[in-house]
């Protein structure tokens, strides 16, 4: 799959990544990576000609906005303000089950998984029954809005937009599932069960950065239902934003940001 460049300067490079594709990979042999697509192999690698530095992290399987610094200078400016918790950082998804509410916030502080297989990667959220299992946590905070609600593949499902207000290692995908609403194809999260989708249908859909030169501001395209294969396998049930242009997503996440919040996981 192509590497979409949606914003270059002299200081950021800004691209939308395609879902199941690494960010990079010390591996020379793995060409399935943005950095491979967009530069060398070894361009992440600081001895590199013409390293990029990767201000933020996407897992593998989820697709969406990926901001790139293209020097030393650029790439301290952007780690300063996602440090602060100054950047505002949107996601489209779909979960399993029909939500009985409006909006939310999560707040389960996420640490590994010391009970897992392969506890090198997957995360666990810390509750009352999981906190003897869980290494490390950290505190972690999720809002959820509710977009539309409907059916995949006959199975009741709802579409929501996430914005995380911290940024924690697999936080969206654990808190969705700990909250019992798991992303439909999420494959880690569904003890590997949830392989019917022909994706995991998480995408970083919008990216607000206030650099000191002015905000930088991006959003894709809506990247679910302009799939056919979702699509085809979409029935409507109700919808409260209905998503599907860039101006129905800047509504959205202006409620996102304003609306208040009838249920809170704690």
């Amino acid at each position: 799959m192509a590497v979409e460049k949606l914003y270059q300067s002299e200081q950021f490079l800004v691209v939308n990544k395609p879902y199941d594709m690494y960010i990079n990979s010390d591996d020379e042999n793995e060409k399935n990576t943005v950095a491979c697509h967009i530069a060398s192999y070894d361009s992440h690698r600081a001895n590199s000609a013409n390293p990029l530095y990767f201000v933020q992290r996407l897992d593998f399987s989820t697709s969406g906005i990926l901001c790139i610094a293209l020097n030393k200078t650029a790439a301290a400016c952007a780690g300063k303000l996602f440090e602060k918790r100054l950047t505002k950082k949107y996601y489209f998804a779909v979960v399993r089950e029909h939500l009985n509410f409006d909006a939310c916030d999560v707040q389960y502080p996420v640490g590994v998984d010391k009970t897992s297989s392969e506890s090198s990667h997957k995360m666990i959220a810390l509750r009352e029954d999981t906190r003897a299992v869980c290494g490390a946590p950290r505190s972690a905070h999720t809002r959820l809005l509710v977009l539309e609600l409907g059916y995949y593949d006959d199975r009741p499902v709802t579409v929501v937009l996430l914005k995380p207000v911290t940024g924690r290692r697999h936080q969206l995908r654990v808190h969705c599932s700990t909250i019992g609403h798991r992303i439909l194809g999420d494959y880690t999260y569904s003890d590997r069960q949830d392989t019917i989708p022909h994706r995991m249908f998480l995408h970083a859909i919008r990216l607000v950065l206030p650099l000191p030169e002015g905000p930088l501001d991006i959003q894709t395209a809506e990247p679910f239902f302009s799939d056919e294969r979702f699509s085809s396998e979409w029935r409507p049930h109700s919808a409260k934003y209905e998503c599907r242009s860039k101006e129905d997503f800047i509504a959205a996440c202006d409620a996102i940001d304003k609306v208040a919040i009838c249920k809170v996981f704690i």
